[in-house]
């Protein structure tokens, strides 16, 4: 599904791999080292296009190229038809190999990776440093996702009963819709989660979208000890949350923060922000946690 307009797309490119199709882009900064150029490859956020990660271009500080990926039903990027259910889950070992090849055919003479992740953005990239913690050295993650599963989440997509359900409301959206006004109006739910079901069920293929997006990112779980582990294992990691975030809030890191606290190299700020740091101003504070400029 497509979350960007025609104005807002720039210039997008494709690759057919270990059946998927994954749509990028590639952004490269001015005068960059003919050896060894520094990559950053960028996850956005759910229901969002790749384009939101150009702002993180920009503010970054350092000559770079990032390579900003769309995730599974978002844009162009999905199974390639016939090669197996188009709900099946992307595996991190294969969107690993998948990245390599971008790399080595993008940016051949590639030198020192760093993975950035935002939101769901930043699940894909805890699950791909779990998987290779070798390959990505440095690892910075905003607002990510990952932490804490949402009982909801879990019944939905790894039960029948889930499955029924959620097809069950695609059918029965204006219902939906009814009983969310009705428990917003009984202070039941937040003004947050009225939102979220409002834009999550706005259409049949949001809906279906949502489903699949949310099969396909299902092995990307990696458990806080697996994270830990792989923690050990890299140069750096800094997590930001933002203080007044309601989608991830600060807390949910509070279970990693106790069992990384001998780790110097894993850094956790938080900032004056609500979920979305890919704004501008958010950025320079962003750059600041990361770098302490």
């Amino acid at each position: 599904m497509e979350f960007a307009t025609p104005g807002e797309q720039g210039e997008r490119l494709t690759i057919e791999c270990d059946g998927w199709a994954l749509e990028y882009a590639v952004w490269t900064t001015d005068n960059l080292p003919e050896n060894a150029v520094p990559i950053i490859v960028a996850f956005h956020g759910f229901a969002r296009p790749l384009e939101d990660l150009h702002t993180a271009h920009r503010a970054w500080p350092h000559q770079h190229a990032m390579i900003s990926i769309h995730l599974p039903h978002h844009g162009g990027s999905r199974p390639i038809p016939g090669s197996g259910p188009y709900d099946r889950a992307l595996e991190p070992m294969v969107l690993n190999r998948i990245i390599d090849t971008i790399v080595s055919k993008e940016i051949p003479n590639a030198g020192k990776r760093i993975l950035l992740g935002y939101s769901i953005g930043g699940r894909i990239a805890l699950a791909l440093m779990v998987d290779c913690p070798e390959r990505w050295p440095d690892v910075v993650l905003l607002a990510p996702d990952g932490l804490k599963q949402s009982p909801y989440y879990a019944f939905t997509i790894h039960t029948r009963l889930g499955r029924w359900v959620w097809f069950w409301l695609d059918r029965h959206e204006q219902q939906v819709k009814k009983w969310s006004d009705v428990l917003l109006n009984w202070r039941l739910i937040s003004k947050h989660l009225h939102g979220f079901i409002y834009f999550h069920s706005s259409s049949h293929a949001m809906r279906m979208m949502v489903w699949k997006g949310w099969r396909s990112h299902r092995k990307c779980w990696p458990s806080q000890q697996t994270i830990k582990s792989a923690l050990e294992q890299i140069q750096s990691a800094t997590f930001i949350f933002g203080k007044y975030d309601k989608i991830i809030p600060p807390k949910n890191a509070n279970r990693l923060r106790r069992i990384t606290r001998n780790q110097s190299s894993v850094k956790f700020h938080t900032i004056r922000s609500g979920h979305n740091m890919l704004k501008p101003d958010t950025l320079q504070e962003v750059v600041q946690c990361i770098f302490g400029k």
